[in-house]
């Protein structure tokens, strides 16, 4: 998996380690783990509430929009013979 800026994005589920600031700190990916080796960037986009028909249940918050988290890790646990970073998105 390694991968580098110019890859397209890694768009697949991982485990996520969160700061108690709430920032990125660690990623579980495919067995391995990965530190956050560089500033996270953090953006928000808006879903699509028209085309879906979910109901939000009361007091459940904002359900529009969606917060994305770009982080560029190392990983500090390698298989043999495996080192690099990565850019998840």
């Amino acid at each position: 998996m390694a991968r580098t800026t110019s890859d397209n994005p890694l768009d697949v589920p991982v485990q996520v380690r969160f700061t108690a600031a709430g920032t990125p700190l660690g990623i579980r990916y495919d067995g391995r783990i990965w530190a956050v080796a560089a500033e996270p960037v953090r953006w928000f986009t808006r879903a699509d509430w028209w085309n879906t028909a979910k109901r939000a249940p009361v007091g459940c918050g904002n359900l529009v929009s969606v917060e994305h988290w770009q982080v560029q890790v190392r990983l500090i646990y390698p298989r043999r013979g495996f080192t690099g970073t990565c850019v998840l998105n």
